[in-house]
């Protein structure tokens, strides 16, 4: 009762008062930090907490509510190509989670371009392809003039093709196409504050073949702990976790042109890093890099496509074969260790490497100390 009659007599006082006096608000105006949430449709699938209008206005759908329940938690998602202006937004095809262009006749070739609103305030885009599913990469074809069969490497990716294209002078992406199976993978595009700050094109060849994406486009400030550091096209948290390389699995090919750096962020009181082979004998091969069809290292085959584990205290850190092997033909004592300032390791595969049929890597790192 004292609540309510102090309100009266607040309320009966401003009416009181002289229109010109300034008007007294029992109401003030609720911020929140617009952070990325959880959907309720799905656990699995993000979104980005804004208000009910806002989320109208951009075209999103309220999944679920956040910040108090001050806002809600907007699911964003395109199909069409063209500007993406909202963060946290998926790229999908049409009609996901079904495949598109896998039916007779065959498709036309169809370039599409999804260009991510950048800034001076955005230093990176993160792409995570959640459901990526392309055409395999070419196998490794010896040219016959005879037969009009023209020489081709395994690991070029000749039918579809995911790349990325900056209109800034940041660092380059460290490859040059991908396609394949991209499941699960990841991959940050530096920004010096261009607009837009990346452009991801999806480009399915003239093929019928049952494809199938849905990629969460991330964007990613200058002071923000989410950002990785730079030069890394690929960064992993935690004191432990699973790299693979693009396109791995039973019918996995490592692809060309490919040279980029694995990051691990350094946990506190971590003074090194191990990394082995995520499995033994069982199919498809854990290591399977740069070595010829008998399964021999050579240093002219580790030229072709190898990893690096830095100051791993052993002369050459170059691991290529059908074991995590280095460059000199010994085997490393398994797990091999590396450390320094940053933690991370490079791939190598040059356009000359041959990507057959279950090459590639999956691997394990762990923090020690």
């Amino acid at each position: 009762m004292k609540v309510t009659a102090c309100l009266l007599l607040m309320a009966s006082t401003a009416m009181a008062k002289p229109r010109e006096a300034k008007a007294f608000s029992l109401f003030s105006v609720v911020t929140f930090p617009n952070d990325e949430c959880t959907t309720v449709m799905d656990p699995t699938m993000r979104g980005l907490c804004i208000t009910a209008e806002e989320c109208t206005d951009q075209g999103g759908t309220a999944s679920g509510n956040c910040a108090s329940g001050f806002g809600v938690c907007c699911f964003t998602t395109v199909t069409e190509a063209g500007a993406i202006t909202n963060n946290v937004t998926y790229i999908q095809n049409e009609g996901f989670p079904t495949a598109v262009l896998g039916t007779a006749p065959a498709p036309a070739a169809i370039p599409r371009a999804f260009m991510v609103q950048g800034g001076a305030n955005i230093c990176q885009v993160r792409f995570d392809f959640d459901t990526a599913v392309f055409a395999a990469p070419a196998v490794n074809v010896v040219e016959d003039v005879a037969n009009g069969i023209v020489a081709v490497n395994g690991g070029s990716c000749i039918t579809d093709q995911i790349t990325v294209t900056q209109t800034s002078t940041a660092i380059g992406n460290g490859f040059t196409e991908l396609c394949g199976v991209l499941s699960g993978q990841h991959i940050y595009v530096e920004n010096d504050g261009a607009d837009p700050a990346a452009t991801l094109n999806i480009n399915t060849g003239a093929v019928a073949l049952a494809r199938t994406w849905k990629i969460l486009v991330r964007t990613i400030e200058c002071d923000s702990p989410s950002k990785a550091p730079g030069g890394c096209l690929q960064y992993f948290t935690g004191a432990s976790g699973n790299f693979q390389s693009f396109n791995s699995g039973i019918a996995g090919a490592i692809l060309d042109d490919l040279l980029y750096n694995v990051c691990i962020r350094r946990e506190a009181g971590m003074c090194s890093y191990t990394v082995r082979e995520a499995r033994s004998g069982a199919a498809p091969d854990s290591f399977e890099i740069g070595a010829d069809a008998a399964g021999r290292v050579a240093v002219a085959n580790c030229a072709e496509a190898h990893i690096v584990i830095p100051n791993s205290g052993i002369q050459a850190p170059e691991f290529c074969g059908d074991v995590l092997t280095n460059v000199d033909g010994n085997t490393v004592t398994s797990p091999v260790t590396g450390n320094g300032a940053q933690f991370q390791i490079r791939v190598v595969a040059t356009a000359d490497q041959i990507g057959t049929v279950g090459t590639g890597f999956d691997l394990i790192f762990a923090q020690t100390c």
